[in-house]
C-alpha cells in the first residue's frame, strides 16, 4: 500500500502523522518512509533515535521500494501544484492532516479545492491536534467535513506533548515513556486500523 500524507498548510502533523502511520503499517509487513519534506524532518526525527522502519530521502526511493511492501510519503508543506498532483495521484491513499484550527482550515479547504481541481478522490482528512474537552473547535470541524460529504476518519489524533516528546527522542511515541503515550499511541494505531480496512 502506498500512502502520502501531504497538506498545503505546514504545521498540521504531517510529519508526526507519517511517522506513526508507518510504525503501524511496519507491526504488519515491511514499511518504508520515504522523506519529501525539503527541511528532512522525517530523517532528521530518525537520526535522532531509532525508529522500527526504514527512512530514506525521496532521491532515493527507486532504489528501495521494491524491498517493502507498504510505503508512507512524508511531503513538503506548500508544494507546487504539479508536485501536488503529481504526489496525489501517485497514491492508493492520501491522508490530509488538518488542525481544528482557522488558518490550518484554510489551509485545508485550499487542499481540498486542489484535489477537486485534479479529480482526485482517494483522500481522507485526518484531523490533528485536537485539543481536549470542554474545547469543541475538533467536533466542530467534524461536522464541517461530513456536511460537506469531505472524506474524514474517525479517528482524531488529540493534542499531546508526548508527540513532541518522541520526536525529540527520535522514536515513535509507543516507545516513549509518558503518562500520555498509550493514547498518543492509540490515536494513530486507530487510524491505522481504519485504513487498513
Amino acid at each position: 500500500m502506498i500512502i502520502t500524507v501531504a497538506s498545503y498548510k505546514g504545521g498540521v502533523g504531517k510529519t508526526t502523522t507519517a511517522i506513526h502511520l508507518a510504525a503501524y503499517l511496519q507491526t504488519l509487513a515491511p514499511t518504508l518512509l520515504v522523506d519529501g519534506d525539503i527541511i528532512r524532518a522525517a530523517s532528521k526525527w530518525s537520526q535522532r533515535g531509532e525508529l522500527p522502519f526504514k527512512v530514506i530521502p525521496v532521491g532515493q526511493i527507486a532504489r528501495h521500494v521494491r524491498d517493502y511492501t507498504h510505503v508512507v510519503t512524508d511531503t513538503e508543506a506548500n508544494p507546487s501544484d504539479d508536485d501536488f498532483r503529481d504526489v496525489a495521484e501517485g497514491c492508493d491513499l492520501l491522508v490530509i492532516p488538518a488542525e481544528p484550527e482557522t488558518m490550518a482550515t484554510d489551509g485545508l479547504i485550499y487542499t481540498i479545492s486542489k484535489l477537486k481541481e485534479h479529480g482526485i478522490n482517494h483522500y481522507k482528512v485526518l484531523i490533528t491536534k485536537v485539543p481536549p474537552k470542554p474545547q469543541t473547535e475538533g467536533a466542530e470541524l467534524r461536522a464541517s467535513l461530513i456536511e460537506n460529504n469531505i472524506p474524514v476518519f474517525k479517528s482524531e489524533i488529540p493534542l499531546l506533548v508526548a508527540y513532541r516528546k518522541a520526536s525529540s527522542e527520535g522514536i515513535v511515541v509507543s516507545a516513549l515513556k509518558d503518562r500520555n503515550a498509550s493514547r498518543a499511541w492509540e490515536a494513530y494505531q486507530a487510524t491505522g486500523e481504519e485504513i487498513i480496512k
